[in-house]
This record gives structure tokens, sequence and C-alpha cells, in this order.
């Protein structure tokens, strides 16, 4: 037991500064079977993430004001630090002894400061804008993925996880100075909507300690999204039936990072988890819990 607290003291350590200087993907838990032959159980997880993104698509801009005039132009976008809550319910099954599926309920929010480039370098068009923030309430969100032992020899074993979740954060009321016209009384005003799923593979190495085990491993995401957003834009407060709209993709700027974490058999029917992911754009904390009810009846 000595042993299991110095290697717990040091995960924990190491959670506690990854945590306090950053704080990509969805939970992904122990990358390794949790079940047995045929045992089911439920759970709960909770996530955190800040990832970056990067996308483009098609902006329009329609002044009626003085005549009707329009702009049209491919948008580059960029997402900074969006950050976003995550909560699910699980449920899982033990197709056999090294293997489990799970299928997971629940909601996500998204959290971020949009930026938008243009391809337009005259009508003094600036190459860069503020596309104001996003504040979308959650939303559902849901998933589905298995995880499987490959190998064991002592206290080691050698696993992997493959999962894919989907988000849709509630809708966002937006608000920034007009990219076209160089005038800070003209602004646009809308709501913004992010729909998006995220799919992670994961390898790792595990080491058990008694009732403790400790993973890490490298493992890839991909980040797949549309962005819309639409409105009107107003001059000094007031409308004169101007309006806008955009739409476009997008996408993680980093795939491959690493995870670690750490899974406790507290009890035979409860099991739980904490865990990190990081990679050169993105990072996520999270915990989960696994309840085993043949196990407690």
């Amino acid at each position: 037991m000595r042993t299991a607290r110095a290697v717990l003291s040091v995960t924990s350590l190491v959670v506690t500064v990854f945590i306090s200087t950053a704080s990509g993907g969805a939970p992904m838990g122990p990358p390794m079977a949790l079940l047995e032959e045929g045992q089911w159980a439920v759970g709960g997880e909770y996530g955190r993430e800040q990832i970056d993104l990067q996308g483009a698509g098609l902006f329009n801009a329609t002044y009626v004001e003085d005549g009707v005039f329009s702009y049209d132009f491919v948008e580059a976008l960029g997402i900074q630090d969006m950050e976003m809550n995550m909560i699910f319910g699980t449920l899982a099954y033990g197709v056999c002894d090294d293997w489990d599926v799970f299928l997971r309920l629940g909601a996500a929010d998204a959290k971020d400061d949009m930026v938008g480039a243009s391809d337009v370098v005259d009508y003094g068009i600036p190459g860069a804008y503020s596309l104001g923030t996003l504040d979308g309430s959650f939303g559902f969100a849901w998933g589905a993925g298995t995880r499987t032992t490959f190998c064991r020899q002592g206290p080691w074993s050698f696993g992997g996880l493959m999962q894919v979740t989907w988000f849709e954060p509630g809708d966002s009321d937006v608000a920034y100075a007009d990219p076209i016209l160089e005038d800070p009384d003209v602004v646009h005003v809308g709501e913004a909507r992010l729909d998006y799923w995220q799919a992670q593979v994961s390898l790792a190495a595990v080491y058990q300690v008694d009732t403790l085990s400790f993973w890490a491993g490298p493992f890839v995401q991909f980040f797949e999204g549309d962005i819309e957003r639409s409105g009107i834009i107003l001059l000094d407060g007031e409308g004169y039936g101007d309006s806008f709209s955009a739409s476009g993709e997008i996408e993680e700027i980093s795939q491959f990072g690493g995870h670690f974490g750490a899974n406790w058999d507290m009890a035979d029917q409860w099991n739980l988890w904490v865990e990190g992911q990081v990679t050169g754009d993105s990072w996520v904390i999270g915990v989960g819990a696994l309840f085993l009810p043949q196990e407690a009846f």
C-alpha cells in the first residue's frame, strides 16, 4: 500500500499541475475493459474542455439604405479557447471479459471568442475582425464507444478505446462591429449556432497496484462541425432592413496528443476514475463513476 500511496500522490500532483496550467475531446475514461462478459453497468461522467478551432465559410451582408448593395466573400474562421462543460449518463455492457461497449447521453455547452478574416482586401474590408463571443447554453449531447484490453502481463496491461460524441449546444446571441463598413455605429446583431462531432482513438499502457490502475498513452482526435450565424445590421441601434448571414465548417488544429489517468476499484460494484487529455491546441479534464447493479444485488 505504501507504493500505491506514492503513485497516487504523484498522479494527483500531475493532475493538479495540469489543471492549474490550462484547465481535446470528450472524456474518455480508462482505455481498458472494465466489465466481464454479460455484466452491465450505469454511471456518470463530467468533462471540461478547452480547444482552438479553425475553418472557413461563405459570408453575405446586404444593405438596403440608399439603394440595395450586397457583399459576398469567403470568410476564414478562428475560434479561440472554446470552453465546454459536458455531463453524461452512461450505460455499459461487457461483450466478453476483455471487451465492453457503452452509450452516453447528456448535455454540453460552448463558450468562446470568434475571429473572422476576409479574402477581400479592397473596399476597406479589414484582413481580420472580431465576430463576437459564443455563449451557447447547455444542449443535447450523446455518443457511443468501446473499450478493450489487448494483453496482460503481471501488473501491466495494454488497452485501447474508440468513441464518437455528437454535440448540439444551445444557440448564442452575437453582436459585433460590422466587418465591412468602417463605422463603429454599425453593428451586426443576431444568433449563432454550432453543431459538431468528435471522434477519438486512444492506446495506453496500464499499471495496476492493488485496487488502483494508472494509465498513459497517445490518442488521436478528429473534430468536424458546422457554424452558422445570421441577423440584422443596426445603425445607431436602429434597423433599416439590412441583414447578414454566414455559414461554414470548422475542424481541429491539433489531432495528436497524450492522455493519462487513474482508476480505482473502490468496491465490487463501484469504479471511479479521473483523467487528463492534452494536444497542442486543446486540453480536457474528466471524472467518472461506474456502478454494477448485479454486484450490489
